[in-house]
């Protein structure tokens, strides 16, 4: 059996052996399993020399088609039950748009599964990152209030979703894409939704309506190409792209967009942060929104210069936005999303670009911000779990009380916008990408300005958090254990080794990823030696000695101590700055289709 069928089957199985499985039995289970994963997507990319390429049997697609139809029928279901009007009307379109294909006869075919490399550097990322951080969910999820069949559906849901994930990024056939496409849908609705509380579900529902659109979006993608080209293959349809017809890569591309959260589908992601952490690090930030970044790799090589600049400038302007837009914010969580749509769109344009070097920051891009994106949320979930925090503004001296998950996150926020780090080294190549595009175009200027301002705002937000993480109490005092107005603890709290563990490994991974870079000459050695050496003194240096003492007095004050209360920057943003940003991107979409269309 070949590595990308295991790849595709093997987590099935394991979602089985979990659901039925005791405690110990299936943490045993699930820490060889991810193992297991880790092991055949590093051989895969090892042993990686030509595409691989495969047609399924006509009994497969028959299967396909009825799993369609069951999902289709499944979302339109949640419609009625919950008096959903957007759930429904987006349901039935799906599913009139889905039965007028299957009355179409594309004549030409091809291979169903079509493995390139690219598709071998995302089997890394889903199946390491997305088992790293399931094995932290194994201890997560043992502290919410669910029955022991639920807990164990959870993990089961998580590599159910690997699965999904993994076939997603080895099939050339569109039809099929389209299934797995509703397949992350579903599985998004039924992890967002999993407390059963009435937040959750409204969330669950705006996210289930908004990745519709996408299918909506893939469906109409797949009727033009069925007409036009004969074809509901990705590799069929780029090889007779013409490029005075380019509806089909552009409603693509807006499938794309909605996965990927980009302004203004942007609400859907946001919503899901109330989620499980779990569902927030593996779902939304680490591994199954990288959908968008990958379809649009996929597509690149068939976009005319209007689709390529037209998408460049809405990926950075989405860049630009939504790092604006996460100044104003203090839930930490939302930190993390915003930051996570800033840099999706920025992913999407360097693939839309489609040169080898925009191609390769692309990629770049995409692994590293899965490692540093997975490590942060994994310290959300101790913050959450383990000191009852939810708020940037309350976690005032965590240097003190734990200093392990505050090198965490200073390490996770630094690599994403410092230097040596994989996302700055990707930030740095797009620069280069996009310049060198201006000679083409002059517009490009503006996805440069975009890029510039953007990168900015995403470097002040790592200091807004990181002064919080050094800043001490005038006072220690004792506080409710489920307290959430700050950080005042009596006693040093432990944390499980399923929490430590997971976030010492994506540690490790990101400095091993600088040691690659430094091979593949992405950076020098003194470009990583000199950062790399300030990144890690720096705090030190602020903690030993501009914060060493913790009580300010005051000339004239008698030596009495004054309370001092440390506050962090914030960037307020009236609501018509955020109607002006989604104006402009909604505009911006029709752009792309008009001028496809003329």
């Amino acid at each position: 059996m070949t590595t990308y069928t295991l790849l595709i089957t093997a987590p099935l199985f394991f979602a089985l052996v979990t659901m039925v499985s005791g405690v110990v039995i299936r943490n045993i289970f699930t820490i060889a399993f991810v193992i297991g994963l880790s092991v055949l997507s590093i051989s895969n990319i090892l042993l990686f020399h030509a595409p691989a390429e495969m047609i399924l049997p006509h009994l497969f697609h028959n299967l396909f088609i009825l799993l369609d139809g069951m999902v289709l029928l499944f979302f339109l279901w949640q419609g009625v039950k919950t008096k959903n009007s957007l759930v429904k009307i987006f349901a039935l379109m799906q599913i009139i748009l889905y039965t007028v294909i299957l009355f179409l006869s594309p004549t030409l075919a091809s291979n169903d599964i079509f493995i390139d490399e690219i598709s071998s550097v995302m089997y890394l990322i889903i199946n390491i990152v997305g088992g790293i951080i399931i094995v932290y969910a194994l201890k997560y999820i043992e502290s919410e209030e669910f029955t022991r069949l639920k807990k164990n559906g959870f993990i089961a849901m998580l590599f159910f979703f690997l699965s999904v994930m993994n076939f997603i990024v080895s099939t050339n056939n569109i039809e099929i894409f389209f299934l797995l496409f509703e397949l992350t849908t579903l599985c998004s609705y039924i992890l967002i939704g999993y407390r059963g509380d009435e937040v959750s579900v409204l969330n669950a529902q705006k996210a289930l309506w908004m990745n519709q659109i996408g299918g909506v979006a893939i469906l109409i993608a797949l009727i033009f190409s069925a007409l036009q080209y004969e074809t509901i293959y990705f590799d069929i349809l780029i090889a007779n792209i013409d490029t005075m017809y380019l509806l089909p890569i552009v409603f693509l591309a807006i499938a794309a967009f909605v996965k990927g959260a980009s302004i203004p589908f942007d609400k859907w992601l946001l919503g899901a942060m109330v989620a499980p952490t779990p569902v927030s690090a593996i779902l939304h930030s680490a591994t199954m929104v990288k959908i968008a970044p990958y379809l649009m790799l996929k597509l690149a090589p068939a976009m005319s210069g209007f689709v390529s600049l037209t998408i460049t400038l809405l990926g950075t302007f989405v860049f630009f936005s939504a790092s604006l837009l996460a100044l104003g914010k203090d839930y930490f969580k939302e930190i993390l999303g915003y930051s996570t749509i800033a840099l999706l769109g920025l992913m999407m344009a360097l693939a839309a670009i489609g040169t080898p070097e925009a191609v390769t920051a692309c990629l770049v891009l995409i692994v590293f911000h899965a490692l540093s994106k997975a490590l942060l949320f994994l310290q959300a979930g101790i913050l959450e779990k383990s000191f009852h925090l939810k708020y940037v503004k309350d976690i005032d001296g965590l240097i003190n009380q734990s200093p392990l998950v505050a090198f965490f996150i200073i390490v996770g926020f630094a690599s994403l916008t410092l230097p040596p780090f994989g996302a700055f080294i990707g930030k740095f190549m797009a620069i280069e990408s996009i310049a060198t595009e201006i000679i083409k175009n002059p517009l490009y200027v503006f996805a440069l300005i975009f890029l510039a301002l953007g990168s900015a705002f995403l470097t002040l937000l790592y200091f807004k958090v990181v002064t919080k993480l050094f800043a001490k109490d005038v006072e220690i005092k004792t506080a409710h254990p489920k307290s959430t107005s700050s950080l005042t603890l009596t006693a040093d709290i432990k944390i499980s080794k399923f929490y430590t563990v997971p976030s010492f490994l994506l540690f490790i991974l990101l400095v091993v990823g600088i040691y690659i870079s430094f091979e593949l000459e992405l950076l020098s050695s003194l470009e990583i030696i000199v950062p790399l050496f300030l990144v890690a003194t720096t705090p030190l240096l602020f903690a030993l000695i501009l914060f060493k003492k913790a009580h300010r007095v005051k000339e004239y004050n008698c030596g009495e101590k004054e309370e001092i209360e440390l506050s962090m920057y914030y960037f307020h943003m009236p609501k018509s700055v955020k109607k002006t940003i989604t104006i402009i991107a909604i505009l911006g979409m029709w752009i792309l289709i008009i001028g496809a269309v003329f």
